[in-house]
């Protein structure tokens, strides 16, 4: 519990916001964290970054220390849950998790592909309402929808859930990846989450696989394309002038490390090891050797006081905060938490012309 925070009641939402963040901050309180339930999935998604060799033959949490991690971060501060996967849904205890979950009284997103939801998980939602579903789209139809998965029929089981969720009053995002199988595809896609009425939003970022996997890389759109598909819807590109006027220069510090990894937010694996993030492998502990409280407060100290190099090019750039800067991203595609991606490095330079240009009549 963050004491004093009862007392905000009468400030604007704006201010309350900015207040807890800064004491979850000073106090380094977990306050996000994601559970990825288990490394399997029923798609093969062809650009997928969780993949990890030999994961399927390594034994995964059970249900008992999964509620009991549930419970030793209840007791950190953690207030925000992602359960994720591979695919969550394919376990059979996950009702009885997401269940444990809500009890305790997380915020809670499930982040799904969709073709698992079913008459039980309708009902457990209906029942314990989710804070929020997130369902990626690859496509506005089977084709290449169910092409980029791998899988025929995942996009129709996909529709069926988004409608099913929906009409319970679920609060549905839909999501997606930018690729060279759907670029053309794109503003269908768009047009088809309007006509669903949920939020859209797509990332161009593509990267090896975790398993050390490069295949995926191929797929990357040039940037160009990518940022004029940004660019081309106005609220959008309102919502990124928005962003980089807020919180522009909020990135010039030295350390390598500038975001919410290891500081306020974790991320736990099927087998039990917590991670800064996802994509940050570099500092780790183990809960079944520790508990979660010990480990956070030893095993991150040092990764948080990495400096970035002198020479690296990212230091004191003020694209920094649009390009997708992530340590943890580098080292997947150039083996080095210090050497940028050019790719994403590109994209954050046609970011900030285009919303230059834009804000200045260019």
């Amino acid at each position: 519990m963050i004491h004093g925070c009862e007392q905000a009641t009468g400030m604007d939402n704006d201010r309350f916001r900015r207040e807890l963040s800064r004491r979850v901050i000073d106090r380094r309180i977990p306050f996000t964290g994601s559970l990825a339930l288990t490394h399997c999935c029923n798609l093969a998604c062809v650009h997928c970054y969780a993949r990890e060799d030999g994961s399927a033959a390594v034994p995964e949490l059970s249900t008992a220390e999964w509620l009991g991690i549930i419970n030793e971060i209840k007791e950190a501060g953690c207030l925000y849950l992602l359960l994720t996967g591979g695919e969550p849904l394919l376990r059979e205890d996950f009702p009885r998790i997401y269940r444990h979950a809500k009890e305790s009284g997380f915020l809670v997103t499930v982040f799904t592909n969709g073709t698992l939801v079913d008459a039980g998980i309708l009902d457990l939602f209906s029942a314990l309402p989710p804070y929020g579903v997130e369902i990626s789209l690859y496509g506005a139809s089977a084709a290449v929808h169910d092409r980029v998965t791998g899988v025929p029929g995942s996009f129709q089981m996909m529709l069926q859930a988004i409608e099913a969720l929906q009409a319970q009053g679920n609060h549905v995002r839909l999501k997606s990846v930018l690729m060279t199988l759907n670029s053309d595809d794109f503003p269908a896609i768009e047009n088809l989450a309007r006509s669903l009425g949920v939020k859209f939003r797509f990332d161009p970022g593509i990267f090896p696989a975790l398993s050390g996997d490069s295949g995926p890389v191929a797929l990357r759109v040039p940037p160009e394309r990518a940022v004029d598909l940004e660019m081309a819807d106005a609220a959008r590109e309102r919502e990124w002038r928005e962003f980089l006027d807020q919180f522009r220069g909020s990135r010039d510090g030295d350390g390598l490390y500038d975001c919410g990894s290891g500081l306020n937010t974790f991320h736990v694996d099927p087998q039990g090891w917590v991670y800064p993030c996802l994509m940050v492998r570099k500092a780790r502990f183990s809960l079944l050797k520790s508990s979660f409280r010990e480990g956070w407060e030893q095993a991150f100290n040092d990764f948080r006081k990495v400096v970035a190099p002198d020479g690296m090019p990212c230091r004191g750039c003020d694209r920094k905060l649009i390009c997708g800067y992530c340590p943890g991203f580098f080292t997947m595609e150039n083996g080095s938490e210090s050497i940028p991606s050019e790719y994403m490095c590109r994209i954050g330079h046609l970011r900030f012309e285009k919303l230059y240009s834009s804000a200045h009549g260019g």
